[in-house]
C-alpha cells in the first residue's frame, strides 16, 4: 500500500548518522506508482534503479509524488493519484540530501505510530528519473520536509489511477504474474537474489497455470552458452535483489535454449534436475 502505519521505537545505540548511497539514474520508464504486490496488472519492463541521494550530476526537472486515495473505494480496487510538480527543486535536493541524525541511545525514543512518507522519483530533462531516500531523525524516522517542499512547487499534472486487486481465488499467486512481459537480458552474473516460490506457465503469450511451491537455487548454474531458438513454454516468478521495491521478473525456458533468466541479468543454463521440477 502507498500509506501505512507503523509502529516504531528507537531502540538502536549511539551512533553516527546512518550512511545513505548515491542513487542510480535509470529510464524514467522504470518508475511508476507501486500500490502493492497483488494489483493486476503488468510489471514496468525496465528494471527500478537503487534509492539513495540525488547524484550531484543529475538535473532534475520535476518530482512525481504517488499519493493513495483513501475515500470511496470501489471494492478489489487499489486508487492512486500520480502528481507532477515543476519549479526550481534546488532547496529539494538540498533537504533530500541532508545527513541523517545520529541514532539517540537505547530508551530514548518513545513508541508511537507515523505515516508511511509517499513514493515519490525525480526526472531529469533527457528521459532519465532517480528515486530519493530521506535522510532520518534521531529516532530513525524519515525527515518529510523534503516532501512537503515538493509541494510547495506548481502541480503541472495530476493522474487518478483505479487499479485492480487479484481476486481472492488467486491471492496465491503472489510470487507471479498472470501477465506475459519478453525477458530483459543483462550482461552481469546476479548476484545473491531472493526468488519466489510460485511460477506462472506460459504457452507463447497465454498464460496456462500456477504451479505449486518449487525452490530452486542458482548460485551454481553455468552461464548460457549463444543459443537462438525461441522458448514456446515459460515459467515465470519474480525476484528481489537489493531493495524490497526492486521486484524483477524471473523466467525459466522450458524448451527452446532452456535458460534461467533473471531479469537484467546474464541468463544461466537450465539443469536436467532444475526443468524436471516443472514437468
Amino acid at each position: 500500500m502507498l500509506v501505512a502505519i507503523t509502529a516504531v521505537t528507537c531502540a538502536s545505540p549511539a551512533s553516527l548518522s546512518p550512511h545513505r548511497v548515491v542513487s542510480e539514474i535509470g529510464s524514467a520508464e522504470a518508475f511508476r506508482c507501486d500500490p502493492g504486490p497483488q494489483i493486476d496488472e503488468p510489471r514496468p519492463r525496465f528494471p527500478r534503479p537503487t534509492p539513495g541521494t540525488v547524484p550531484d550530476d543529475f538535473v532534475p526537472v520535476a518530482a512525481i509524488v504517488c499519493d493513495q486515495i483513501d475515500e470511496g473505494v470501489a471494492p478489489d480496487t487499489v486508487p492512486y493519484r500520480e502528481h507532477r510538480y515543476e519549479g526550481d527543486l534546488t532547496e529539494v535536493i538540498r533537504l533530500l540530501n541532508a545527513p541523517s541524525e545520529s541514532m539517540l541511545i537505547r530508551g530514548y525514543c518513545p513508541t508511537y505510530s507515523v505515516v508511511e512518507p509517499p513514493q515519490i522519483w525525480l526526472v531529469d530533462n533527457r528521459g532519465r528519473a532517480m528515486e530519493p531516500t530521506l535522510p532520518t531523525g534521531e529516532c530513525g524516522l524519515p525527515n518529510h520536509s523534503a516532501i512537503a517542499e515538493i509541494r510547495t512547487l506548481d502541480m503541472v499534472t495530476e493522474f487518478e489511477h483505479d487499479v485492480s486487486v487479484i481476486s481472492y481465488d488467486r491471492q496465491r499467486v503472489s510470487s507471479c504474474s498472470p501477465h506475459y512481459s519478453e525477458v530483459l537480458l543483462g550482461d552481469e552474473r546476479a548476484p545473491g537474489l531472493t526468488i519466489g516460490y510460485t511460477y506462472c506457465l506460459f504457452s507463447g503469450i497465454e498464460f496456462t497455470g500456477v504451479t505449486g511451491e518449487i525452490g530452486i537455487s542458482i548460485e551454481d548454474l553455468a552461464p548460457a552458452g549463444p543459443c537462438s531458438m525461441s522458448a514456446t513454454r515459460t515459467a515465470v516468478t519474480t525476484y528481489v535483489a537489493g531493495w524490497p521495491s526492486n521486484i524483477r521478473n524471473f523466467t525459466i525456458e522450458l524448451d527452446g535454449c532452456r535458460r534461467v533468466i533473471p531479469d537484467g541479468y546474464a541468463p544461466l543454463q537450465a539443469t536436467e534436475e532444475l526443468l524436471a521440477a516443472f514437468w
